[in-house]
């Protein structure tokens, strides 16, 4: 088996030096490097094959290119493939790669699988809950990029994306007008979460809008029993 080729060799055959080299694979700022020469290496890298070793480039450069998902139990359900499908394809667009990390609601599993986040030093986590709800995040993610996925959070800091629960409700109710509908029912469960609280704010705008009376008696509140 031949030796792994080495950013020595580009340089040898590209006719520069380590140094130049490093900048055009690299993409430094402010690097002074000609047009010329930057094609010249990446032909000649291309050519023999040359993949840089991204673990110490990630030491040297404090980047690793690796976001984690890290959720309760979104990676165990049938439904959340495009919910990884999509960080995937978003990431490897960026040419990063996404790890996938499930806790199934364990406190304790999910501080051990953040620590083992830590220690391999991703560069931003995909904080995602299995369904839309309040969340606090742990402290330990403090100074990691964290973005909510599914969730919200009081503290600014952490941006979120987030299903329109009052959208969702107002627009399953204007086809049932547009189907010639005027008694319509909502079913609803007693968990105090935004989709609860959204949908049925929606529900409401919809019959507002079609100029059909809220009567309270048409709306079912339960226990949410929905199959694991």
């Amino acid at each position: 088996m031949g030796r792994n080729i080495s950013i020595r060799d580009v340089a040898s055959a590209a006719g520069v030096s380590v140094t130049t080299v490093s900048h055009v694979l690299n993409n430094t700022t402010g690097a002074r490097v000609s047009e010329e020469t930057r094609e010249r290496v990446a032909t000649v890298a291309a050519r023999l094959g040359y993949a840089p070793n991204k673990l110490a480039q990630g030491l040297r450069l404090q980047r690793t290119q690796i976001l984690a998902l890290l959720s309760d139990q979104i990676a165990t359900t049938p439904h959340a493939g495009r919910i990884i499908l999509g960080a995937q394809e978003a990431a490897s667009a960026k040419g990063w790669v996404v790890l996938l990390l499930n806790s199934g609601g364990d406190p304790d599993l999910e501080d051990r699988e953040i620590n083992a986040l830590l220690q391999h030093q991703v560069d931003g986590v995909l904080y995602a809950t299995m369904y839309h709800r309040q969340v606090t995040v742990p402290d330990r993610l403090t100074g990691v990029p964290v973005v909510l996925l599914d969730a919200s959070c009081a503290d600014p800091r952490y941006p979120s994306v987030v299903p329109d629960e009052v959208g969702g409700g107002r627009a399953a109710v204007q086809e049932l007008v547009a189907a010639g509908h005027r008694r319509i029912g909502f079913t609803t469960n007693i968990d105090d979460i935004p989709a609860t609280h959204g949908r049925l704010v929606g529900y409401r705008q919809a019959l507002a809008h079609a100029g059909i009376p809220f009567t309270p008696d048409l709306v079912v509140v339960e226990e949410s029993d929905t199959p694991g």
